[in-house]
């Protein structure tokens, strides 16, 4: 199993660092079992997620507007975008029990050092990026770049892609998502390479890429050595994926066309909603509805534990 650093270095990330925004929400507001981009409305499909941004988010989500009329955690308070991951969970009984990891930071970063967009990310977009029924390395999304690693050393990585040893300060996940949309239809893609060409119909946006930092130092003060005892709560990491519903203002959206422009540096995204991060607090639009526990969640969807890594289903296979 190929090291974190060997699948994107430091000096590789901060060479595409050259043409950017970034966004920063220091938390998950939620943690829950609702996925409204692929099982809208249900409460019982979806494995849980970990979920940052606007709390107007629920299972039936389908519009920008609906986000907008909602409280962020993100430090810019014109993004009331929607994010969200299968939650990482961490076992200190062997896989008995899981319990959600602690975090450090959730960064979302916009256009790390790709060419100038062409045009803002439409309002009402909605993306996932990665593979959530991969099981092995060789089904992933290549395009989504995604992977785990420790954020300060070169660790190898678990035969489950998790790291084989304990990180001296944070376990990091990255992933990115398409860097196209056709404006009418609100299809994405991916360009053919990094600075290359759009599919026919489509014109280039801001890439997004999540970069976050779990902190299992708490969870697992002993660390470990070997197989990682984490997973997440749609198998290994190799199911990793991420979620997106656009929740930026329209004249922000628009701003960030500007930060694509700059080759040199990290440029601020300003918009009506001003500059400072909202003094609200995040909540759960919906708290009687679905659930929060891992265990539950599994029972939820009606599957039975086969293995430490993944289920089998009684219904159809959890897609994001």
């Amino acid at each position: 199993m190929p090291s974190f650093s060997k699948l994107i270095s430091a000096a590789a990330l901060a060479q595409m660092a050259t043409a950017y925004t970034q966004v920063n929400l220091m938390s998950a507001f939620m943690t829950k079992n609702i996925d409204p981009i692929i099982f809208p409305g249900s409460y019982s499909e979806s494995h849980l997620h970990s979920i940052f941004g606007s709390d107007a988010l629920t299972a039936s989500t389908n519009t920008s507007a609906e986000l907008q009329a909602g409280c962020t955690n993100a430090d810019n308070p014109n993004d009331l975008s929607a994010y969200w991951v299968p939650t990482p969970l961490y076992t200190t009984d062997g896989g008995k029990t899981y319990q959600p990891i602690g975090m450090f930071r959730f960064s979302a970063y916009y256009n790390l050092g790709e060419t100038p967009a062409e045009v803002a990310i439409p309002q009402n977009l909605k993306m996932v990026a990665g593979k959530a029924t991969a099981t092995t390395e060789a089904e992933m999304d290549a395009n989504a770049q995604s992977s785990w690693g420790c954020e300060s050393e070169d660790v190898a990585l678990d035969s489950n892609g998790f790291p084989s040893s304990t990180c001296s300060t944070h376990v990091q996940q990255l992933l990115f998502f398409p860097n196209c949309v056709n404006v009418d239809t609100l299809e994405t893609a991916y360009k053919d390479r990094r600075g290359g060409s759009c599919p026919s119909g489509m014109k280039s946006m801001p890439q997004l890429r999540f970069s976050i930092r779990w902190d299992l130092r708490k969870d697992l003060p002993d660390g470990w050595s070997g197989e990682a005892p984490i997973k997440l709560a749609c198998g290994n990491a190799f199911c990793s994926h991420g979620d997106f519903i656009n929740g930026w203002t329209e004249e922000a959206a628009e701003n960030m066309l500007a930060t694509t422009q700059d080759k040199q540096h990290f440029s601020a995204v300003t918009g009506s909603l001003g500059t400072e991060q909202m003094s609200c607090t995040p909540t759960d639009a919906e708290p009687d509805k679905g659930t929060s526990d891992y265990a539950e969640s599994v029972s939820m969807m009606g599957k039975r534990s086969v293995s430490a890594w993944g289920w089998a289903s009684r219904s159809r296979m959890s897609r994001a």
